[in-house]
């Protein structure tokens, strides 16, 4: 009996999210390694990687491409004459989550960066950060489609939902994201999607797509799991809290959570654990408090700074009131400024602590700068 596959009757025509992952652990040797080669090799061919773009010759056969191949097989351990098909899809998967630019032309700014990471939360947080922000499922090593960022469109469909099941999943999956410029489904053209993806037998056909896809959301930080229900959630950390902004300025809410899962890490970092920067006490309910306010940010169209991890303090609800309020500010070498309308009680208990060295880099530097001059301005140069 032949074990040939059995061609289908009747072929399906159809856009969908394609993605197939030769590398599931994102803070495994296998991963880095393969994301390492790739580095290195743009690193050395940049420039006849660049000619070979613009040339607009096949990339998918030259010289350039097979010799990474056989790099990609030599370091992994492929074998057999799928050989090469298992390399192109390994680095595919990284063009695919914005790691790798198509054509080989470039990497995200962050790569190299999560390349020598080595703490894995940290690691974790980086890689949310690229596959949020660059990820396009249809693109690859030789198509451009960077338009058309995948993981962005699902991950706003799921913060305006509140939940994603494995049917949403789905029917994100065979939806053409180009056809909705609100960037995201509500639920009713979700259940609609899931109708399609039902009829079309998306599941039978691509499971594997699928469970590729559910496998990497899992490792985005902040978002919860429930195996048995098949649904992904924003964990929404109960002890950084989220205060109110102003909402004629739309806020970015996973780039949000990114943000304050970033200034919790880097306070376990420094701490050991979460702690207001200032007094250095693990508060039940923390503020992950803006430093050049977030509405400035984007008043300037400076989404980078709106989310900068350097642009936070980690601080108790009652420092954030004065700080947010410009009632109190902070030198460069971490000591408070009080203002003048600042009861002399609670001056005194504000001038028993200075914010540490360790978080007190020159970018956060920076920002602060910014800061005094608000409050200079508000206190007349008074203190």
């Amino acid at each position: 009996m032949s074990n040939t596959k059995k061609r289908r009757d009747i072929e399906i025509y159809e856009n969908y999210w394609k993605f197939t992952a030769a590398h599931l652990d994102i803070t495994g040797t296998k991963f880095n390694n393969c994301l390492n080669v790739i580095v290195l090799f743009i690193d050395k061919h940049k420039k006849s990687l660049e000619e070979n773009a613009k040339s607009g010759s096949d990339f998918s056969d030259s010289e350039l491409y097979k010799t990474l191949q056989q790099q990609i097989v030599r370091i992994s351990g492929f074998k057999g004459k799928d050989a090469a098909l298992s390399a192109r899809k390994a680095i595919n998967q990284f063009v695919k989550i914005g790691f790798v630019y198509p054509l080989l032309v470039g990497y995200h700014p962050l790569v190299k960066s999560f390349i020598l990471e080595t703490n894995k939360e940290k690691k974790a947080i980086i890689f949310s950060k690229i596959f949020y922000e660059s990820s396009s499922l249809a693109s690859d090593v030789t198509l451009d489609n960077r338009n058309l960022k995948h993981v962005n469109f699902l991950l706003k469909t799921l913060d305006k939902n509140g939940s994603l099941n494995k049917n949403d999943i789905m029917a994100l999956m065979v939806t053409d994201i180009s056809n909705y410029s609100a960037g995201y489904l509500t639920r009713e053209q979700l259940d609609m999607q899931y109708q399609y993806a039902k009829v079309s037998e998306f599941d039978e056909r691509k499971y594997n797509q699928i469970a590729h896809l559910i496998g990497y959301l899992k490792r985005f930080v902040d978002l919860k799991y429930d195996k048995n229900e098949e649904r992904f959630w924003f964990a929404n950390d109960p002890q950084i809290a989220d205060k109110d902004f102003d909402e004629s300025y739309a806020r970015d809410g996973v780039k949000h959570r990114i943000y304050k899962e970033e200034l919790k890490e880097e306070s376990k970092a420094i701490y050991g654990e979460a702690v207001c920067y200032l007094d250095k006490k693990p508060y039940k309910s923390l503020i992950a408090s803006h430093i050049k306010p977030f509405v400035d940010c984007l008043k300037e169209h400076r989404e980078d700074e709106a989310y900068d991890v350097n642009n936070g303090l980690l601080l108790s609800p009652t420092v954030d009131s004065y700080f947010d309020k410009k009632d109190i500010s902070f030198t460069d070498d971490g000591h408070v400024l009080v203002g003048v309308d600042v009861a002399d009680s609670i001056r005194a208990d504000f001038e028993k602590y200075q914010l540490d060295d360790s978080v007190l880099n020159e970018r956060r530097k920076g920002y602060l700068a910014y800061h005094r001059r608000l409050f200079e301005q508000k206190n007349g140069g008074k203190q």
